[in-house]
């Protein structure tokens, strides 16, 4: 696994996988973190992206997504799913001193606008990205 101290050459990037994205609240829960210091991401185009992601967890992804630095998830969370949107997370991952988040959608559900109507959510389930919604006690 790559080391979380950064080297000043590459952009620090945590990717979070075989997780859920929550609805309400707006989170992702669970599945596994690894962060790269060591991995030239702004050399590849957003296909060679995908396929670095994919052979290095073992599995398909249907949608990737960032957090801008310094926002709040809700508020800063983009689709990667075209190489214009690539180039945004690149200059977003190069701009930071810190770590950029990556979320993978293992379904393909899809979370653009979940924040636009959280606030009409019924508190009183939670609905997650696969279609389920959790009774929360």
């Amino acid at each position: 696994m790559a080391q979380s101290e950064p080297n000043g050459l590459f952009a620090m990037v945590e990717l979070n996988y075989q997780g859920v994205f929550n609805r309400n609240p707006f989170s992702y829960t669970g599945g596994v973190k690894t962060i790269f210091n060591d991995v030239d991401f702004s050399s590849m185009t957003y296909s060679e992206f995908v396929t670095f992601c994919e052979r290095f967890m073992h599995e398909e992804c249907k949608k990737f997504y960032y957090c801008e630095p310094d926002m709040s998830f809700m508020e800063g969370l983009n689709p990667i799913s075209d190489d214009v949107e690539y180039s945004a997370f690149i200059f977003d991952a190069y701009g930071t001193d810190g770590v950029i988040s990556v979320y993978v959608d293992h379904i393909g559900v899809g979370v653009d606008g979940w924040h636009d109507d959280e606030d009409n959510d019924d508190d009183e389930h939670e609905s997650c990205i696969d279609g389920h919604q959790m009774i929360l006690s």
